[in-house]
């Protein structure tokens, strides 16, 4: 496979990612896309240096959004405006508008060329509606990395972390010169279950690097607390001794076998306890928390932290998992007060998080090439990959899982890649600028 293309998983976002035109949207071409020129001609930002820790020179806020100078909307593709009435950091962010195709492309070009050879980009972001963000970063020939992330609409400002998911050509990594943010809307306003319109619009504030991650790590997750996770997940990662966690609904644990149901018996997760895996918490029903009425909210997010702790799971207290990455602007609140790390977001190879409470996950592969992609991505542009996998029924899903635990192994043993823990990403891989 040529590394220097779409990441070809059918994971999560990944595949939605993959399956989108090169260019990012209709109405572009390569010219356009790989021109290095026409940016604005702003200069470098103030790099957050933190020496204490050992950080990248380049690592911390970039561009706050303060001067809308330097930034232009690319050939006309949407347009970029200041916005002081919502900020994540400072007096307003850059609200972002679509052009008539649904499409908006602002770009930076730099006076002096940055080295990202260390570091991840991210920004500080939120939308109208549902999406996929991306940052390209391109060195003066147009070649580049492109970075991607999910916003989901109407949230309050706050950091996502992205990773790499296609390059283009050769970029020179020591020498990036364009910074760019892309979003395809696909339309230019957004109708709600009352029939009421919205222009569609997106709001980026502090354009931010984290380190990155070397060697690439990667972490096994298992949502949902399944009862294959114990039947057919169980057995197969203690074959090649790799740490994993499971992050389970803790009111649908089932108390024995008895019960009639398809998720763990309290036994069961007792079991994976015992063999080292990590006990995380998801919501107590293991609904998406968009679903849930707001005054159970508090109650699902929460109640999970009493139980994990009155099983002695205590460390698994600490980590919570968003079913199907979607969460909601109270839910995101109560986690942030109440989890040290989270996972809720649709991208590989993320850097350090800049975010801890909106780390990305990959959906679990379903064929032994996804596998295979997935980890070769990983093992090259570094970062961390946290994989969930879901409910293992028979086929595709166990035969991903097979595939990914193996060649795993085989990247573990060359040393290029790691096996790493929740608690191990809390302690070691949150950027604090």
């Amino acid at each position: 496979m040529d590394r220097r293309t779409y990441l070809a998983t059918a994971t999560g976002a990944a595949i939605a990612i993959a399956g989108c035109s090169e260019l990012g949207g209709p109405g572009e071409t390569d010219e356009e896309s790989e021109n290095g020129e026409n940016g604005g001609n702003g200069s470098n930002g103030e790099n957050g240096e933190d020496e204490s820790n050992d950080y990248p020179e380049l690592a911390g806020t970039f561009d706050d959004f303060e001067d809308l100078e330097p930034w232009e909307a690319f050939q006309g593709i949407g347009a970029i405006q200041a916005d002081t009435g919502r900020s994540y950091d400072g007096s307003q962010s850059a609200r972002l508008l679509p052009d008539s195709e649904g499409q908006v492309r602002v770009r930076r070009e730099l006076d002096d060329p940055i080295d990202i050879t260390e570091v991840r980009p991210g920004l500080a972001m939120t939308a109208v509606d549902n999406g996929i963000v991306r940052i390209q970063l391109q060195d003066e020939d147009g070649d580049y990395v492109e970075y991607s992330q999910q916003v989901l609409e109407n949230m309050p400002l706050a950091r996502k972390n992205f990773g790499p998911t296609r390059v283009r050509g050769e970029p020179d990594l020591e020498e990036i010169i364009v910074l760019q943010i892309i979003r395809w809307f696909g339309d230019t306003e957004t109708t709600d279950s009352d029939g009421e319109t919205t222009p569609n619009q997106m709001w980026v504030d502090d354009f931010h690097f984290v380190p990155n991650a070397n060697p690439g790590k990667v972490m096994l997750q298992f949502h949902g607390g399944y009862e294959t996770h114990y039947t057919e997940a169980f057995w197969r990662v203690s074959q090649y001794d790799f740490p994993a966690t499971t992050f389970v609904p803790t009111d649908r644990l089932r108390e024995d076998a008895a019960v009639e149901g398809d998720r763990l018996t309290h036994d069961q997760v007792g079991e994976l306890a015992d063999a080292g895996w990590t006990i995380g918490a998801q919501p107590a029903n293991g609904l998406q928390l968009q679903t849930v009425e707001s005054d159970r909210v508090e109650e699902v997010v929460t109640e999970p932290i009493d139980w994990l702790e009155d099983e002695g799971y205590d460390d698994g207290a600490r980590f919570f998992a968003y079913p199907g990455s979607q969460y909601t602007e109270e839910s995101y609140e109560l986690v942030q007060d109440n989890y040290d790390l989270a996972f809720g977001g649709n991208s590989p190879s993320q850097g350090y998080a800049g975010n801890p409470h909106l780390c990305s996950t990959v959906s679990g592969p379903s064929s032994p090439e996804e596998a295979e992609d997935l980890l070769d991505w990983t093992a090259e542009h570094g970062g961390i990959t946290n994989i969930a996998f879901y409910q293992l029924l028979e086929g595709d899903a166990i035969g991903g899982l097979e595939a990914t635990l193996a060649g795993l192994n085989e990247r573990v043993e060359s040393g290029d890649l790691e096996v790493i823990t929740p608690e191990e990403m809390a302690d070691e891989y949150v950027y604090e600028d």
